[in-house]
């Protein structure tokens, strides 16, 4: 089960405590930090998003989100840095697998392997398994999958 960013936004709306701009170095480049792993790296707006980036209504209207987090005009939001994003934010998958009872949404596995449910059926399920999952991210996804398949529920 391969991940794929729905560019909704949702996983960097609150990274802007993470991610820091240190200086402006050029018209479209800046020296940043990585709080969290105490880490440099040179960001360089991609060259197709910076009349999104340009737009710093959003910024101002989420000052936690990540500074280089922007929408699009068809409604998506997006990285402005993802080429030089730094490597947190290339290894970071939000959800790897969406779990569904019928049509509703009752929980999803996050990038890392951890259950996020208030189903307590689900929760025991999961729970019941967790020593016996592998432990690469692809490998683990798809056992999952195959696993909440075979109780009854529906994965994406």
């Amino acid at each position: 089960m391969v991940f794929t960013c729905a560019q909704c936004g949702q996983c960097c709306m609150y990274l802007g405590d993470y991610i820091v701009i240190d200086a402006k170095t050029g018209p479209y480049t800046f020296s940043c930090s990585c709080v969290s792993t105490n880490t440099l790296f040179q960001a360089v707006v991609d060259e197709d998003k910076r009349n999104f980036f340009d737009n710093t209504e959003f910024s101002r209207a989420h000052p936690n989100a990540c500074p280089f987090l922007r929408p699009t005009d068809d409604g998506r939001i997006v990285c402005t840095i993802h080429e030089t994003s730094p490597a947190q934010c290339k290894i970071y998958r939000c959800v790897a697998v969406r779990i569904f009872s019928g049509e509703k949404q009752i929980g999803y596995i996050t990038g890392m392997g951890a259950l996020h449910s208030d189903d307590p059926s689900l929760r025991s399920l999961y729970e019941s398994c967790t020593s016996h999952m592998p432990e690469q991210d692809e490998e683990r996804d798809e056992w999952l999958a195959r696993l909440f398949e075979k109780h009854g529920y529906r994965t994406e």
